[in-house]
């Protein structure tokens, strides 16, 4: 009697053995992602995008609010949160993208959850894996940015989206609305995870004609938050509104994608081998979705959701260029589900499963590579303004005067300015935009003059990536070099510092 319940005993382990497995290697893919995503979070220096929306938070609460209607605004609810995030953990590096580690951390059971839901459990569990080493999360969830937050919100949507169809209750659709509105106004780009869910509703509606009711409540309730976005997004597409994205083709956006989503600013090599195998693996976990009956709709939501955003973006850009990779990385997820379900199907193949190891063991490996190298390197991957300005802080004279240029950067020095006490002594100036028409060499002189008189010493501090659509024929710096003794000159990564010792040409 007591043997026979000690084998009952060891058959009911033996059957939790499994589930209790998978569930640890889940355990320890989170620990993992969030133990990279945490790793060197202050070794880089802000790039001027996190130096701008960094100090753009510190201003008064109203000034914030205005953004929710101001055109040209990515993302207000971002600002929003920063405005009081800042005033609550302060605005070092560690600190103001902390939010994004948690963010990008909790993407990695969320896309398990999506993966699971859609095309099993192993699938789920290998997306969250690939999502965890994913270099191209791992940067932006290192950035004092929204966009490790939208990916969070794409997939806690598109996840309750397949939950609401499926069991119709009412607080899944409100939460579906909720969650999809703030996603809205975290990114103004989201929307192209909307419209990848209606074309994905219309190619499927045949399964879902009982539910059209709250599918079209559901739809207006998402349609009027989004307007007052759509009115001044669509002056900055039709080309209303100055942008600095490059034009691209349709075959260039899907290329730039494809290799950032693998290998995000890693070796040409590693960049090119990646993105052929995730699109190989891509395209087949995408044709074994669809044919088979039963996942049907899931492949049909998982290709709109990697595809749409990437057309989409293409597509507004055609007038006047909004391109950039960063605002269609609410695609990774599902693309990364879809080479999950490749990689699947190679591993349960009873002659082809060593292709599979392979597979998961070269991703691994160039993956590991890539972060190695860029996202944990030593040396400067991001524009290196702290280290520019420390420079200034340690040599500058008293009566130096601090110049940026181009204006708008003017914000790196407000942000060093409080992380460097003695910055805060030097007058700064800045000049206008040279795309105005009344502005020459002359009046460029007059206007320095009027504002910090004819100092002896000039710190001119650049960004050379921006400078020359705002000054293309380099007249500032080339006044300066006429009329100068250079003392000092430095380039960081992204950044110039040149220390001018001025001889002003007599009246």
């Amino acid at each position: 009697m007591i043997s026979g319940t000690r084998i009952r005993l060891l058959r009911f382990d033996r059957s939790m053995l499994a589930p209790a497995l998978h569930y640890a290697v889940l355990g320890l893919i989170i620990v993992a992602g969030s133990v990279l995503r945490l790793t060197g979070l202050g070794r880089q220096s802000l790039w001027f995008d996190e130096i701008d929306v960094v100090v753009r938070a510190q201003r008064p609460l109203d000034v914030i609010l205005d953004t929710f209607t101001a055109a040209g605004e990515n993302g207000p609810v971002y600002n929003l949160f920063l405005w009081a995030w800042v005033r609550i953990a302060g605005i070092s590096e560690i600190a103001v993208r902390f939010p994004s580690v948690v963010a990008g951390a909790l993407a990695i059971p969320l896309i398990y959850l999506l993966g699971r839901r859609l095309a099993g459990r192993s699938a789920g569990l290998v997306a969250a894996g690939l999502l965890a080493i994913n270099p191209y999360h791992v940067w932006y969830s290192q950035e004092a940015k929204m966009y490790s937050f939208i990916v969070v919100l794409a997939i806690l949507s598109s996840l309750l989206l397949v939950e609401a169809l499926n069991r119709n209750t009412v607080r899944l659709w409100v939460s579906y609305v909720a969650v999809t509105t703030l996603m809205f106004y975290t990114h103004v780009t989201t929307i192209l995870v909307f419209v990848a869910q209606v074309f994905f509703i219309l190619a499927t509606l045949q399964t879902w004609r009982d539910r059209l009711r709250p599918l079209l409540l559901s739809g207006a309730a998402l349609t009027l938050p989004y307007i007052p976005i759509a009115i001044w997004a669509w002056r900055v597409i039709g080309g209303g509104a100055r942008t600095w994205q490059p034009d691209v083709s349709l075959w260039e956006a899907v290329r730039i994608v494809g290799i950032k989503f693998a290998a995000n600013r890693s070796e040409i090599f590693i960049e090119e081998r990646l993105a052929l195998m995730f699109a190989a693996l891509a395209l087949m976990g995408a044709a074994a979705l669809v044919a088979r009956r039963r996942l049907n709709e899931s492949g049909v939501l998982l290709i709109t959701l990697a595809v749409i955003p990437v057309i989409g973006i293409y597509l507004a850009s055609t007038r006047n260029s909004v391109f950039s990779d960063r605002y269609v990385i609410v695609s990774l997820p599902a693309y990364l589900i879809l080479v999950a379900v490749g990689i699947v199907i190679l591993w349960r193949h009873r002659y082809i499963w060593p292709v599979g190891v392979v597979a998961l063991v070269l991703i691994f490996s160039y993956s590991w590579a890539t972060l190695r190298d860029v996202n944990l390197a030593e040396t400067a991957e991001k524009e290196d303004w702290r280290s520019a300005y420390a420079l200034v802080a340690s040599d500058a004279l008293p009566d130096d005067i601090i110049l940026t240029h181009p204006g708008y950067i003017l914000t790196t020095y407000q942000y060093f300015s409080q992380r460097e006490p003695s910055l805060a002594q030097h007058e700064t100036i800045t000049i206008p935009t040279f795309q105005v028409k009344w502005l020459n060499e002359q009046i460029m002189v007059e206007w320095i003059v009027d504002r910090v008189g004819q100092p002896d010493r000039l710190w001119y501090i650049e960004s050379p990536d921006r400078v020359l659509a705002e000054d293309p024929d380099q007249t500032l710096e080339g006044w300066l070099t006429a009329n100068s003794d250079i003392v000092d000159e430095r380039v960081f990564n992204g950044v110039r510092v040149i220390l001018f010792d001025i001889d002003w040409p007599d009246e």
